[in-house]
């Protein structure tokens, strides 16, 4: 996260579209992106109605919790199983496939 910000901050900030659903605040994804700068493709979202500029629009929105939770996340977490443990056997292989 390249923005150092808190969620008191965020809801107080108007470039940010936001709405209470059932006791929680969600944040529109789009106008998350453009403020903290970060690509948010794959965050947990629901599409709730929300009015904007008169209009009433579905958004994909996030909670706070799933933002912080998203951009805290190792970028190569889902592949630390698949990464050869067995140096040896590498070294074997490219020995033999560069005899023939």
């Amino acid at each position: 996260m390249k923005k150092k910000i808190n969620e008191q901050a965020l809801r107080k900030d108007s470039t940010v579209n936001k709405i209470q659903f059932d006791k929680e605040w969600f944040y529109a994804v789009k106008d998350m992106e453009d403020y903290l700068d970060e690509d948010l493709t794959g965050i947990e979202c629901i599409t709730l109605p929300m009015t904007i500029d008169g209009f009433r629009y579905n958004v994909k929105c996030s909670t706070w919790e799933d933002i912080t939770r998203f951009l805290q996340k190792e970028p190569l977490e889902d592949f630390k199983g698949s990464v050869l443990k067995d140096k040896k056997l590498l070294s074997k292989t490219l020995k033999t496939n560069k005899k023939t």
